[in-house]
């Protein structure tokens, strides 16, 4: 037997199952916490098609969620990360007619963060993204 056929049934069998390995799906995202922002005051961009452009400095405090308030109709937030990801997803109203925000999260949270939403309410379908910069621990101007 020639010796490239001989490197060839080795490499063969090794090379698939290389592929094998490197073509199997990364582990599923782990549950975790919703992301802590440090508390204090925060410069909020908002980009919505609805709102444009807007921006607001915010007094956060300690224990604020990231969210913000959910009304009664909504469930638990399902909370994952993935990498450097924080992925939240909420469903609101009934199971019928179920409104379903996602938010994909990605930063620091103690000096800045971006978060991208994509909003489905029945057929309508929205989205916003707000970038955050942490401006000083006083909220005092």
């Amino acid at each position: 037997m020639k010796a490239s056929l001989r490197l060839l049934m080795f490499v063969g069998p090794v090379t698939l199952f290389a592929n094998a390995a490197l073509a199997e799906e990364a582990p599923p995202p782990q549950p975790t916490a919703m992301p802590k922002r440090t508390p204090g005051l925060w410069r909020i961009t908002t980009v919505a098609p609805e709102i444009g452009m807007e921006m607001n400095e915010v007094c956060i405090e300690d224990g604020d969620s990231i969210i913000g308030a959910l009304n009664s109709s909504c469930g638990a937030p399902s909370v994952t990360r993935a990498n450097d990801r924080v992925i939240v997803t909420i469903g609101c109203g009934p199971e019928s007619k179920r409104d379903v925000t996602s938010l994909l999260f990605t930063g620091d949270f103690t000096t800045w963060y971006r978060a991208q939403s994509k909003a489905t309410a029945g057929t309508h379908r929205s989205g916003f993204t707000i970038d955050a910069k942490f401006i000083r621990a006083q909220c005092t101007r």
